[in-house]
């Protein structure tokens, strides 16, 4: 499986806030929000690569960024340079472009990550596990805030409807979705049409695909740093 970090946004809320450093490289801790991130996911040992796809805007802090990325071992060439994208599927799918020519393989997993969620406790093995076994995984967690986007499961957890912004149900998305490989991915994407990759889950549910939610973990495992406001109440109440 090869990770990708999503990180083109403009994070256009920071930036009406005063913050001049793109989020990801704000401090958590004596790290980067990058850094945390990665230690998290990357260095388990599931992936076999990484990708980072960021914005030209923000070419300026590109150095830090590959200083980051030379702390955890991650190749150079690993750091894809993009101008602004429709939102986050259209940013998944420059990385999932970037991985085929990677390995030269459609087959590859594929795992998408945003940048500004901290994901603590995943066993990424049964990440590994469950994409042997459907098209589409997504990491969940319990919670009932209106800010994020949310899934109904059947007592397989096959998921069967997912909802933004609207609590369906007790069972949060993080920002982390698989796709049993490039192609699955590549077959339900429409350019152009999605914003989230919650639509390319949508369409694959529609026509019959396997999409799975992992273990629910608990809201304290899942630091979300979307906002100001959360950045800063997190800081503050986890450092």
């Amino acid at each position: 499986m090869i990770l990708v970090l999503t990180m083109a946004g403009r994070y256009q809320r920071f930036a009406d806030e005063g913050f001049k450093t793109p989020k990801y490289l704000l401090p958590w801790g004596d790290r980067t929000i990058l850094s945390v991130i990665l230690s998290e996911l990357w260095e388990g040992g599931v992936f076999s690569d990484v990708l980072l796809v960021a914005n030209y805007r923000d070419e300026a802090y590109m150095p830090h960024v590959r200083a980051v990325m030379r702390r955890h071992g991650i190749a150079p060439a690993n750091l894809i340079l993009t101008h602004d994208t429709s939102g986050q599927a259209e940013t998944a799918m420059i990385g999932a472009s970037a991985a085929k020519a990677l390995v030269g393989d459609a087959d590859i997993g594929l795992v998408f990550h945003n940048i500004d969620t901290i994901l603590c406790g995943r066993n990424y093995q049964t990440l590994k596990q469950g994409l042997a076994q459907a098209d589409g995984y997504i990491d969940v967690f319990h919670s009932n805030n209106r800010s994020y986007s949310y899934v109904l499961v059947d007592a397989d957890r096959r998921v069967f409807e997912i909802a933004e912004k609207i609590v369906v149900s007790d069972l949060a998305t993080s920002g982390l979705y698989g796709f049993k490989n490039a192609k699955v991915f590549e077959e339900f994407y429409r350019p152009g049409e999605d914003l989230y990759i919650s639509a390319i889950y949508k369409r694959m549910i529609a026509a019959g695909r396997v999409v799975r939610v992992g273990e629910a973990h608990h809201e304290s495992d899942t630091i979300v740093l979307g906002t100001p406001d959360e950045y800063m109440n997190a800081s503050l109440l986890r450092l």
